[in-house]
């Protein structure tokens, strides 16, 4: 008998194509390897990232890496063939025949790694740098020992980082939630892939590398905001500076600079940007990554087919990120910082156990591994060799471009070569001194003793605007290579303090409990006739049982002085809380502003962190105000004399360290608040005596006193006014969770001045708690 399927009751067509998929997903299970693919793809680039070098350092310390992870032989076999596969696109027959042999040792000796599993990645390290050590003598017997040592260490370095992020991926850590806020590891290995797209464009002009440098930033940026952002940034630049390293300016003094070595400092700073905009979502993050990344690139580059290339990299990786589906780019930060529930608080005593001092001994693995970095890019670039002599090249380039067809090139060059070397001297020496040889009238001795005399002034005028080009170009390096190597170094002490803090319970100042509370109030007036304040001030707590006070004053008044102050303050609270210290942080917001380009940029920092268990206050200034510091009755000044931010690239941050009691006042004050005695020699005298008489220990009292009397020494200000006043106290039992410090810098509109005493209101203030 047949039936029929009831009409009232289908079935459901999504659970046929359920079936069907679980199926398909059963049967083919045994292809289904990402890891595995991802592998190949990875090892691809890095045979084809092939610096000029006497070794193979990312072939040879990615496949390190690989064995050292735990991959057997044959596990191991398709890595290794991509890696052959692309270091053949790119290798000359000779090297890659030593690199072929390289990779062969390191697939026969890779089994030591597995001697001691908890060893493996410095066992690895050691292997790679032997290995590579091998390759350039083979390749090269004659090779100099500082780039031998120098390759070799470098090989060491990136197999184990590389072993730390292959471990990692393998058993899934990532997922799971990293012990990091950021995988460091797996970015440097993502960065070093990306280095074996850096000679690949479409149509010409288009770089590969330039696009996915430039997505990967952006997922950062989208995932973790400024630091995440600015960190990847740092991370990606690095494999820009390697090929910068493999190829200085002087190798090539006349020709176009090449695309990496202006890319590698506009990630960070873009990156950064890019953060900075992340409550913006995808549109905000990757406008703002553009602009950041345009902007540096104009102010370092200049105008021409590399500007036009980089811009279009930028432009196309944006894209690419603005088109990437909102899910896709959510999923990284959740699979990353995964929700799990606290673990149980720890007992005082109890040992720590292996999750946690592993985690411990891999955060200081990875810190000591960057200090390596920082220390051989620096001795490398200490010991970079001299270029050729200068002169010779004038005389190459002059002969080639204007004398080659000359009929009397015998003459000058051979029977005459030595006066013709001296006139040549002579003139570049003029336009040294008196810039651009003149093409009407020309030079006697030019045209007493050349036939072609306007043809050689002009080749030698532009000859001299390319060299103080390239000058410029150089001295532009150095000073990048000198902000990256800091900013490393700053990173590799922030992650020492975090292997303390993880070895402490993962609760950082938890042994020492907080004995002062602090309050705090900021009052402020802007100048006369204005609506807008350009000082910006923040208060509040800070990670670690610490208190902020920030004061800052832009270049000039107003609205666009009240950004520089705001930008500057900002970013001075959220590095601070990251754990930051305050030396690298000041510093940090220097070079962000000097990193602007040429302009007014200047702002003044006024810094004081209080740590709210040990009673000490560290005061930090550039350019700014002194402080005062009210104990009783006696008032004692706090100066350091420093140019404000932005004004130099090196700047100058010493510390000055107070003790503080209870009941002690910490007053801050903007250079307006000190001009408002201009009639007076000494301008600090009356603020002395004003705090001095002060019978109230109320911040916000004593800071609308002292803006009061500021206004009574000066009716119409000609500057802005900004007073922050702090109070410490003992803590009265367990100190009440207070909220994130926010900026207290909005722009405020204009107030008519107080005209009464000392206890007047002194215009908008601000309490923080």
């Amino acid at each position: 008998m047949a039936f029929s399927r009831s009409s009232d009751r289908p079935e459901p067509s999504g659970r046929r194509w359920t079936g069907l998929q679980g199926w398909l997903q059963r049967r083919l299970s045994w292809a289904w390897r990402p890891l595995l693919y991802a592998g190949i793809v990875i090892a691809f680039l890095m045979g084809r990232a092939q610096p000029v070098s006497p070794a193979a350092p990312f072939s040879i310390a990615f496949y390190t890496a690989v064995r050292a992870a735990g991959f057997g032989g044959l596990a191991a076999l398709p890595v290794a063939l991509a890696l052959l596969g692309g270091a053949a696109l790119v290798q000359p027959l000779s090297v890659f025949a030593t690199t072929a042999v390289a990779i062969g040792l390191v697939h026969t000796l890779g089994g030591l790694t597995q001697v001691s599993p908890r060893h493996s990645p410095l066992i690895g390290a050691l292997l790679a740098a032997a290995v590579a050590a091998g390759q350039g003598i083979l390749q090269n017997p004659a090779v100099g020992t500082v780039p031998l040592a120098f390759w070799s260490s470098l090989t060491g370095v990136l197999a184990l980082l590389f072993t730390l992020a292959v471990s990692d991926l393998r058993q899934g850590r990532y997922p799971e939630g990293a012990p990091l806020d950021l995988p460091v590891p797996a970015i440097i290995l993502l960065a070093s892939a990306l280095t074996g797209l850096q000679d690949l464009t479409l149509w010409g002009r288009l770089s590969l590398h330039g696009v996915f440098a430039g997505l990967a930033v952006l997922l950062c940026a989208h995932a973790g905001g400024m630091g995440w952002g600015a960190a990847a940034g740092a991370v990606i630049g690095m494999s820009s500076f390697l090929t910068v390293l493999a190829h200085p300016p002087g190798t090539g003094m006349f020709g176009p600079p090449t695309l990496s070595d202006s890319q590698a400092m506009a990630y960070v700073v873009a990156g950064f940007l890019g953060g900075a905009f992340r409550d913006l979502r995808k549109p905000g993050v990757g406008l703002a990554y553009a602009l950041g990344f345009l902007s540096y690139s104009m102010a370092t580059q200049g105008q021409g087919a590399v500007l036009e290339a980089m811009a279009l990299s930028a432009g196309t990786a944006t894209l690419l990120f603005w088109l990437l589906p909102s899910a896709w780019a959510v999923r990284l930060p959740q699979a990353l910082r995964s929700e799990r529930a606290a673990p149980p608080e720890p007992d005082a005593g109890a040992p720590v156990d292996g999750t946690v001092r592993e985690a411990r001994e891999r955060l200081l693995a990875v810190a000591q591994a960057l200090r390596e970095i920082q220390r051989t890019y620096t001795q490398v670039a200490a010991v970079a060799s001299p270029p050729a002599p200068v002169l010779e090249r004038r005389l190459r380039s002059l002969k080639e471009q204007v004398c080659q067809s000359c009929s009397l090139r015998a003459q000058c060059w051979e029977r005459d070569a030595d006066e013709t070397r001296q006139l040549m001297d002579d003139l570049w020496r003029r336009i040294d001194l008196e810039g651009p040889l003149p093409l009407s009238p020309l030079p006697d001795q030019l045209e007493a003793r050349c036939i072609h005399p306007a043809q050689v002034a002009v080749t030698l005028n532009h000859l001299y605007d390319l060299e103080r080009s390239d000058r410029a170009l150089a001295r532009r390096l150095e000073e990048g290579r000198a902000v990256a190597g800091e900013y490393i170094h700053s990173v590799a002490r922030m992650l020492d303090r975090m292997a303390e803090d993880i070895a402490a319970g993962g609760r950082p100042g938890r042994a020492m409990p907080a004995v002062f509370t602090a309050t705090a109030a900021v009052a402020r007036m802007p100048k006369r006739g204005g609506h807008i304040s350009g000082d910006s001030a923040v208060t509040g707590p800070l990670s670690g049982g610490r208190f902020l006070l920030a004061l800052s004053d832009g270049m000039g008044v107003g609205r666009e002085a009240a950004v520089q102050s705001g930008e500057c303050v900002r970013l001075l609270q959220q590095l601070l809380d990251a754990g930051f210290n305050a030396e690298v942080a000041v510093k940090t917001v220097n070079s962000v502003l000097l990193l602007r380009g040429p302009g007014d940029t200047f702002a003044t920092l006024d810094l004081a962190v209080l740590d709210l268990a040990t009673g000490q206050a560290e005061f930090v200034k550039v350019g700014a105000a002194p402080s005062f510091v009210r104990r009783g009755g006696d008032v004692t000044v706090v100066r350091v004399p420093a140019p404000p931010a932005g004004a130099v690239p090196d700047v100058e941050v010493e510390p000055e360290r107070r003790v503080l009691g209870d009941g002690d006042l910490i007053v801050m004050v903007s250079d307006g608040v000190l001009e408002a005695a201009r009639d007076q020699e000494d301008k600090e005298r009356w603020l002395l005596e004003q705090l001095s008489r002060e019978q109230s220990a109320d911040p916000e009292e004593v800071a609308e006193r002292v803006l009061a009397r500021a206004l009574e020494l000066t009716p119409a200000p000609e500057d802005d006014l900004t007073v922050v006043v702090a109070r410490m106290a003992l803590a009265d039992g367990a100190a009440e969770a207070a909220p994130r410090p926010k900026p207290s810098g909005q722009w405020v509109p204009a107030m008519t001045a107080p005209r009464g005493g000392p206890g007047g209101n002194g215009g908008r203030r601000a309490r923080r708690r």
